[in-house]
Order: structure tokens, then sequence, then C-alpha cells
């Protein structure tokens, strides 16, 4: 699998990693400051964007996709990057960090987890996002997108500014269906080796980013800043799991305050 990426800017280089049904433009908002300071590199992950499965992709899991990230650097000549990830790019960061940490002078997790500990409890989100995948390419993508941004996940949406939550839902129609349920299927957290025990050994600077009414993510995020050497957490107000949608100048706050830090570090 080969990524496509998008690369502007110049400076150091910062590789940015969307979430399911997003793209490389899901950042277009911060685009504009990062441009000023980075070489940014704007990734589409497998059945995203211009990233499409072939047919030798059909094992593709997080692992993989991590491989990918490595190969897609080495064809840009970087040697490591910084990193921002949300929620699956969060996710598929994690793994980079952990099988490819030399490629990482930094990462920003948004709204992501390490994944599943229980077995169990791998099997039963592996069947329903299964079972997601199957009436996604039954019941078409417009349908899939109205109820995937209406589900109790992102009932926060209804704080974001109105614009930004039609854009974004035009974005996400502008998928291809069938590769949203592929990446469903084999992106899944159920299929995905958990990396909580890893993440005592991922030594690198990092900031975990949650929203405040975003609980569950609140939790996850408190216990991975205690799990890690060198991370540390940010929460922010008045947003839930979406934070580039609900409060993309807070969030984007904190992150340029972590990266300010690491350039006199």
């Amino acid at each position: 699998m080969e990524l496509s990426a998008v690369a502007t800017g110049e400076g150091p280089p910062l590789v940015l990693l969307h979430g399911f049904t997003g793209n490389r433009t899901s950042w277009e908002e911060w685009l504009p400051e990062l441009e000023k300071r980075y070489r940014v590199l704007a990734v589409d992950l497998p059945g995203h964007g211009n990233t499409k499965f072939g047919d030798a992709d059909l094992a593709a899991d997080l692992p993989y996709v991590a491989a990918a990230i490595d190969r897609l650097l080495e064809k840009q000549g970087i040697g490591k990057a910084a990193f921002i990830g949300y929620s699956m790019g969060g996710r598929a960061l994690l793994h980079l960090a952990a099988l490819f940490p030399h490629r990482i002078s930094s990462m920003v997790i948004l709204s992501a987890s390490p994944g599943i500990e229980d077995s169990t409890e791998r099997a039963i989100r592996a069947r329903a996002d299964d079972a997601l995948a199957d009436r996604l390419e039954s019941e078409g993508l417009e349908t899939f997108v109205t109820e995937w941004m209406a589900q109790p996940l992102f009932e926060t949406l209804s704080r974001a500014e109105p614009g930004r939550v039609s854009r974004e839902k035009t974005r996400k129609l502008s998928g291809d269906g069938r590769a949203f349920a592929q990446a469903l299927r084999q992106l899944t957290p159920g299929r995905q080796p958990s990396l909580w025990h890893a993440l005592a050994r991922m030594e690198l600077p990092c900031l975990i980013v949650s929203g405040a009414l975003d609980q569950k993510y609140v939790d996850i995020a408190s216990r991975m800043v205690a799990s890690m050497p060198n991370a540390r957490g940010a929460v922010i107000a008045g947003a839930g799991h979406a934070l580039l949608l609900e409060n993309p100048a807070a969030t984007g706050a904190a992150v340029a305050a972590f990266h300010a830090e690491q350039e006199v570090s």
C-alpha cells in the first residue's frame, strides 16, 4: 500500500493523520498557521481520500498502516517528524510509535485510545463494526453519514459552528462508501492489538488531548499520561470527541504551546 499525501509549507516536517471518514483536508482550519512554521504532510489513510485499498491489502491493520507511514517518510526523504493524529489517526500514530519510534520527534494524540485490552470486548467490537460496515454497504453512504454524526459519541456537535459541521458532512459524503466499509472492518479497534502494555516504552514527548465533554476519552487520556514517561495531557473546555469541529481554536492553541516547548527544549 502506498499512502497518498500532500506536502505544503517549509520547515521541520509535521505529519497529520485524520480520523475515520475524514481525509487530508480535515485539517484545513489549521493549515494556514501550520504551513508558516512546518513542512506539513497531510496524509490520506487507507480507504480515505486518494489512498485506495488494493488486492494485496485484505489483511491491512494498524501495524500495516504504521509500516506504510514508515515507507512514506522514506519516500519523502524524512528521517523523523512531529505527528498529530486524531481518533483513528491517533490510533495509527500509537502503532507507529510502538513499531517505528525512531520516525517520531514528538506526537500529539487527539481523542484516541491505545486499544481494547480485553479479548472478549475486542471480539464484540469487531462484530459490531462488521455489522456497521454491512449496513453502510446496504443502506448507502448518505444514510450512514447522517447516522454516524448523530451517534452519542458526537452528540456535542450541536455546540459546534453549523457551517463547520456542514462542511464536515460534505467531506464525509465525498468519500467512497465501500472503502469506508473496508476500513471499518480492517481498522476497527476490535482487530488491533492493545498497546496499553507498550505505553511505558514510548519515551518520546507526547501531548494527549481530550474534550471535556467526552468523559470516556478524558479518562483514557488521564490513564495514558500516567502510563507514559514523557506525556502530558490537555483537556479542551466546551468540546467533545470531535475536537477539530467543536473547539479548533483552543485545541490548536494547546498543540501550538506543546510544539513551542519542543522547539526550545
